[in-house]
Order: structure tokens, then sequence, then C-alpha cells
């Protein structure tokens, strides 16, 4: 079996953790020979060497809708198979890049790895078009992704429910110590981790109002942000009138999870009101342009939250069904509700004041992290889903009625699982 990896870096769900993720199947997944095609520049490619990927090369021609794009995936696949390379497989890891394998080599068996939910844009349409002329099997991480695509008109036939895997020993890449020096904080500060993929879709501009509240009261809290987190130059301003810029830590390493997260105290992941809002009840005219009221941005992935599980760290999120999938609420979690500050505000003062639950939650989340999301099981799913594609055979969904998945499941059971 001979697979050709295409991911996106450059749009959502296609990041590091992905990356990561892309590199532990091609060194794992050793009864296939795994090529891997960067569509992007290369600055894209370096952050995919950077994360462990061997890659054959970049298209850094458009990657959808312009016609140069297509051509130039074309004339590659023609070229490796004058030399005798042909694929049995194209295995996609973002929307975009489904998009131009759809368009570009509908022959080939194709199967589609999206860790974000759709939004709603052109190229969203054109996906759904192109999957509805060419299907192909989606493997979502979630019910809650699953539900968006299917949402869009794709049948549930041709959407899975592959859950997420990490490699727990990857985040012993740097220890707690080296990674606090580098963010020149002591001991006995508090560490908190803002994760989130795509890093635009978290708010620094929260975070920050988060981490005053907390400093106010006398708790020694520090923030560890992406320097391309949302709003960030609010949280900026709002931290200098404060007089508190010299709590917040940019590191750009927190893009790379697995190098930064033993550093960390908690991991929280809060968005702003456009992951919210709904323009379709509101009745805003804006609502034809955004599909009818599906977020402007996607839904993020669990897979930065998964890599703080695997090192110990308990995270704080919003409750959705999309985050109970892979934490149970005072377990491994806390959950807050959306954009309420105040509820974050208080999850992470119980952490900050009570050592022991803080270490009970992290220990749980370790736990769960390595029976429930280890590497190794994601990849044993996959290759099942590799021969069952290749066999012509339906890969497993996780629901056949026709009832609203994200209203029926609030956790995914094992036994819905890909095996």
């Amino acid at each position: 079996m001979r697979v050709l990896h295409l991911i996106d870096p450059g749009s959502p769900g296609g990041g590091a953790s992905t990356l990561h993720l892309l590199e532990e199947v091609t060194s794992r997944l050793r009864s296939a020979q795994h090529d891997v095609l960067i569509l992007g520049h290369r600055a894209h490619r370096e952050l995919a060497e950077r994360c462990g990927v061997r890659t054959i090369g970049e298209l850094s021609s458009p990657t959808f809708f312009p016609k140069s794009g297509r051509r130039a995936l074309r004339t590659l696949l023609q070229v490796r198979a004058a030399a005798g390379i042909r694929y049995d497989l194209i295995h996609t890891w973002t929307a975009r890049a489904t998009l131009l394998a759809s368009v570009t080599a509908p022959e080939t068996k194709r199967l589609a790895t999206l860790f974000v939910g759709p939004v709603s844009n052109f190229e969203t349409r054109l996906l759904t078009a192109a999957l509805e002329r060419h299907p192909a099997p989606i493997l979502n991480p979630v019910p809650a992704v699953q539900h968006e695509y299917h949402s869009l008109g794709l049948p549930r036939r041709h959407l899975s429910i592959l859950p997420p895997g990490v490699n727990p020993e990857a985040v012993e890449f740097a220890s707690r110590e080296t990674v606090r020096q580098r963010w020149e904080i002591e001991d006995d500060e508090f560490a908190i981790g803002l994760l989130s993929e795509p890093l635009t879709w978290a708010d620094a501009r929260q975070a920050a109002e988060t981490l005053t509240r907390l400093a106010h009261t006398g708790r020694r809290v520090r923030l560890i942000m992406h320097h391309r987190a949302a709003r960030r130059g609010e949280g900026d301003r709002w931290l200098r009138q404060l007089g508190q810029s010299h709590l917040a830590v940019i590191d750009d390493e927190l893009a790379e999870p697995w190098r930064a997260v033993n550093g960390l105290d908690a991991a929280i992941t809060i968005g702003d009101e456009a992951d919210e809002m709904d323009l379709a009840e509101s009745g805003s005219p804006f609502a034809v342009l955004t599909g009818g009221g599906r977020r402007i941005r996607p839904l993020p992935s669990v897979l930065p939250l998964l890599w703080a599980m695997a090192a110990g760290v308990p995270i704080v999120a919003p409750k959705s069904t999309s985050i109970a999938a892979i934490a149970r609420e005072g377990e491994q979690g806390l959950f807050v509700p959306p954009g309420d500050i105040n509820a974050v505000c208080d999850r992470l003062s119980r952490l900050y004041d009570d050592e022991t639950l803080c270490h009970r939650i992290g220990a749980a989340a370790r736990e769960r992290a390595q029976r429930d999301f280890h590497i190794s099981a994601f990849c044993v799913r996959l290759k099942e889903a590799y021969e069952l594609h290749l066999a012509d055979r339906p890969v497993r969904v996780l629901a056949e009625d026709d009832d609203p998945i994200i209203e029926q499941i609030t956790h995914v059971p094992s036994k819905y699982a890909l095996r």
C-alpha cells in the first residue's frame, strides 16, 4: 500500500499538532509506504520538518479553485506515475487539501481526516459540491465536528469517528524546569497556557482579563500565549493600562504543545463572541453570507488540550460536546459556560488554591489520555480504515439514525470508535 498525504499547514486544522500526528502515522504504519506533500510555501515545509515530517516537496501555487493549483498536483502525480510510483490512496488532512484532491484525482481512492469544523465561506461550498460528486470517507475526531459536516449536507454514511491520538512520551521533549526557565517565571508562580488550534481561535483579550482578576486577589499567576492569538493587541493594551504587562509571556512554541505543556499548571481555551454568534437567529442580513448562521471560525481541534492532558495538566474549557468527548467534567477537567469569564476565574482559583484538586484532575487527565487517546490506538484504527476503504467496504459511522448526533451523544463510547 502506498499513501500520499496532503496537508496545508496554513489552513485551519493543519497546524503543528496535526503535523505531529501525521509524523507519528508515517513512522508507525510501516506496512504502508508514505509520501507527504505540503500545500503551501517554504515556511510551511520547514514547520512540517520541525515537527518531524519528512516531505517530498511542496506545492506553492494556489491550492484551490485556480487551475494552476490543480494542474500542479496533476503534473506531480503524472511524473510520479512515470517513475513507477502510483498511489493506492490519497489521505488529506485539511479541508483545502481535501478539496484539491477531490477535483484533481477523483479516480484515486481518497480519505480525509479533518480535526476542525467547517466555516461558512465559498471554499466550504466548493468542498461540499466536490464531495457530493466524488464521495470519500471523512474521519472526524469527535461527534461535534462530525455533526457540523453533516449539517453541510454531507451524507452521514461518509462521516466516521476516529478518536484523536497523542504520544505521551513526546511531552518529555522538554522538562518543566527547562520550559519555565525559558519563560523566566518562578517555581511558585501558577502558569496558565492559552491553547488552541487554529491559533487565531484563542481570545487573548478575555484571557488577559481573567489573568488580571486573578492577580488582583493576590495570586501569583502568569499567562502563556502565542503571538497569533486573537485580539492580542487588545489584551496587551488591557495589561498595560493596569500596569501588569509583565504577567503575560509570549511563546510561539506554544503552537507545538509538546514543547511547552510540561511547564504549565493549567491549560485554558477561550474563544471570543465570533465563535458563538448565530447570525440566523439574530436576523442579521449577513446570515446569508455566513451560511445561515454557522460560526465564522471553525470548531477548534481538541488536540492541544489532549497534549495538556497527556502531560498531567488540568484543563479549563467551555462546556461543549466537543470537549466532553475527551474529558469528563470534574474528573479530567473543569468546564465553564462559553464566554463566561467569571466562571473561568472561579475554576482557575479552585485549581490555584487546592493543590490536591489540581494534582488529582491532572493525574486523571494523564491516565485518560494514555488509555483512550494513545497514538498507538489511533494508528491501529487508521490502518483498519485504510484497509476497509481500499477493499470497498464502508468505513464504520457513529450513528445510523437521523437524530442530530450533537444532541444525542455527549461522550464518545469506545464501542462506537473505529477499531
